[in-house]
């Protein structure tokens, strides 16, 4: 059976039997508003576009909203059943069925943002994360994130795609030298930020990184002393 058939049944039979919930999309209760805000961490989205890739109900706008983040939000998701509560919930955002193996990109968005999309077992995972990683890295303008499964696990469940957090920090460093894996939140689960603007000082200091750090702490006299 074709994948992408595969994961809308399955999407759909959960749907049948916990609804609107975080069951139904893989999750357990208590942990979506962490991974949203370690996800979206990655740098300021107010007044920016943000695409949700796998986005299943669209939580992450409503999450997004609550914090006063203004943004254009667009959704996407593979089980068209599950783009029905998102519209219902938040009308104000856009959502589109997408299969990421198939479908193209009209357009590019600020930021990208993916979660759970590849915590499913499949064949060859490390060619489809590679796959995944650069395909939506070359739409996004500022950066993108996106978490996964830790194999750092005291045990495994069937059908959940643990990969290796070194394997896939060698897979962001090919596409882009500025990285940041954070294993730091929750402990068998981790995510990267691959960011766009990866120009440097004269003195070997990420630019965007220079310029925010500098703002940041532009009151602070030793740093003006040391000419940061």
């Amino acid at each position: 059976m074709d994948y992408s058939l595969k994961t809308k049944r399955r999407y759909d039979k959960r749907l049948k039997k916990f609804g609107y919930d975080p069951k139904t999309l893989g999750w357990t209760k208590g942990k979506q508003g962490i991974r949203f805000s370690i996800l979206t961490s990655i740098g300021n989205m107010k007044n920016s576009s943000v695409l949700d890739i796998g986005c299943g109900f669209g939580d992450l706008y409503g999450f997004l909203r609550y914090n006063k983040m203004n943004c254009k939000y667009s959704g996407l998701d593979l089980n068209p059943n599950l783009l029905e509560y998102g519209k219902m919930r938040y009308p104000n955002a856009t959502f589109e069925v997408f299969d990421i193996e198939k479908d193209s990109f009209d357009k590019k968005y600020d930021w990208i943002i993916i979660s759970g999309l590849l915590n499913y077992e499949r064949k060859n995972p490390y060619e489809f994360i590679e796959f995944v990683l650069k395909k939506t890295y070359s739409f996004c303008k500022h950066g993108l994130a996106i978490d996964f499964i830790s194999d750092y696990v005291d045990f495994k469940k069937k059908n959940i795609n643990y990969v290796e957090p070194e394997k896939i920090l060698k897979i962001c460093m090919s596409i882009t030298s500025r990285v940041v894996l954070r294993h730091d939140y929750m402990p068998f689960e981790f995510c990267v930020y691959l960011y766009r603007n990866n120009r440097s000082t004269k003195n070997n200091i990420y630019a965007e990184y220079h310029n925010s750090l500098k703002k940041e702490l532009r009151t602070n006299q030793w740093l003006k002393n040391k000419n940061i």
